[in-house]
């Protein structure tokens, strides 16, 4: 599937096994699947915020 993002950026969700076809899950499933997204997207967002860091420093190592 492919979803346009406001941004004009294209992702293809089914790249990811996603989105997940829900129906017929029940709520505690549900709700267990979204805790599973929340710690999927912390660390996710460790992981940018890991590679932000990486890139600030080498920039700054080379416009020494």
């Amino acid at each position: 599937m492919i979803v346009e993002e406001d941004d004009g950026a294209v992702i293809k969700g089914g790249e990811f096994g996603l989105p997940r076809n829900l129906e017929g899950m029940s709520v505690n499933s549900l709700k267990d699947y979204r805790t599973a997204l929340e710690r999927e997207i912390k660390h996710v967002d460790e992981a940018l915020s890991h590679r932000k860091g990486v890139a600030a420093g080498a920039e700054a190592l080379f416009k020494s």
